[in-house]
């Protein structure tokens, strides 16, 4: 039972009623001038204590900082979830929440920080990354007995802009390959590595990754599943998986023509080597990558009369793009092999498993038309329409056709 008493006269001579509840981290106190705010305080930490749901308000002081020393490395993250959260911490969520006590967040407060960001001009990716470890780190003190709620849990992020998938049609395709075989002739990362992604609808992290025994030669069949990390080691299970019998595990076919290509690197890859490297060897790294191969070969240099770079005010080279605007991404290689698939008439489950799909949804992405949807929809249009001719006026006088007649 709570210990309820009315205190002596402070120096003001006002008499304080005080509360004090047996908990399991000890006695605690509370106190009013009201003695009902009291009792009603002890019944409900009493409720508590029996209900065996009861926290420690001063749990609650520790500041957002001191959760993240504390249990940040208690959260299952891949080596680049963990960067872009650890970047996006330093950047947004510390200088903000801090200093400030978990206890003392509340939802209106978190959902006015998201507003003053979109304000502030942040990209909704960024501010939705953001949120997510702010969410993340409350997360962690409710598990702890900190807090009670997450504050941020429901909180409403900006709408992200819309993304549209690019998808390389054949000519656009061939456009590009003959532009690394011009500016990186046999080098192993530059066309032969680019045309493995439109094979076989491998992200770049997969294609980076893949070492000698994982090429059937024989066969024709790439085994896709382990991923490149951005610090160049080699993960040896596939992206997002949960068990080592994951959907990411798999095979995929290549061509006879690019196999051809492919067979003498193969066989002068020694077994347990990577069979895409750096051309002084090594990992390759995907920042350093994309922007001395990939970027390089969509950015095409404005000359002058005399041949020569035109240079900027900002002097920097001027370029203008290889292919249509928006430029492609190399994910969109995976983009283009789905969509191919899809347009061949591949069932699902098929594209499922030769993408490392386990959810229907992401098969489902590479179900969108081609530009032929148009010329689809108008002969749908013209046939459906043949049966809805509209009345025609002659001399005054409306008349119908002879199909409407009938």
């Amino acid at each position: 039972m709570a210990w309820i008493r009315q205190l002596p006269a402070n120096k003001d001579g006002v008499r304080l009623w005080a509360a004090t509840v047996r908990t399991p981290a000890g006695r605690i106190t509370e106190t009013d001038r009201l003695k009902d705010v009291v009792k009603a305080w002890a019944g409900e930490q009493e409720a508590q204590v029996r209900r065996g749901d009861w926290i420690d308000p001063r749990n609650a002081e520790k500041t957002v900082t001191a959760v993240w020393d504390l249990h940040s490395g208690a959260r299952r993250l891949e080596m680049a979830s963990r960067k872009r959260d650890e970047s996006h911490w330093r950047c947004h969520v510390q200088p903000r929440w801090g200093r400030v006590a978990v206890g003392a967040i509340l939802k209106p407060d978190v959902a006015a920080w998201v507003n003053e960001m979109e304000a502030e001009g942040v990209g909704a990716w960024t501010i939705i990354a953001a949120l997510n470890v702010l969410k993340a780190v409350l997360e962690l003190a409710v598990d702890a007995n900190y807090i009670r709620a997450n504050p941020a849990r429901r909180v409403r992020p900006p709408m992200p802009p819309a993304h549209v998938d690019r998808v390389l049609d054949p000519d656009e395709e061939v456009t590009v390959l003959d532009r690394f075989d011009e500016l990186f002739p046999g080098r192993r990362d530059a066309r032969l590595f680019v045309e493995g992604m439109l094979e076989t609808g491998g992200r770049w992290e997969e294609i980076a990754a893949v070492k000698r025994e994982a090429v059937d030669l024989r066969h024709g069949l790439v085994g896709l599943g382990p991923v490149m990390e951005r610090d160049g080691t080699v993960r040896d299970y596939p992206k997002g998986a949960r068990t080592r019998q994951a959907a990411g595990f798999r095979q995929c076919p290549v061509s006879d023509e690019y196999l051809s290509r492919l067979r003498p690197v193969v066989l002068a890859t020694p077994m347990g080597e990577l069979v895409f490297t750096a051309p002084q060897g090594g990992s390759l790294l995907y920042p350093t990558w994309k922007r001395r191969v990939w970027d390089r070969a969509f950015r095409l240099p404005v000359l002058d009369a005399a041949g020569k770079p035109v240079v900027g005010r900002d002097g920097k080279p001027q370029w203008v793009p290889l292919v249509e605007p928006p430029l492609p991404t190399p994910h969109d290689c995976r983009h283009t092999y789905g969509t191919r698939l899809a347009d061949a008439g591949i069932e699902q489950h098929d594209r499922m498993a030769l993408m490392g799909h386990d959810d229907v949804r992401s098969a489902q992405r590479y179900t969108h038309s081609g530009a032929g949807r148009f010329d689809r929809a108008r002969a749908a249009l013209k046939a459906a329409r043949g049966y809805r001719i509209p009345a025609q006026r002659s001399g005054g006088r409306d008349s119908q056709s002879t199909h409407d007649l009938a």
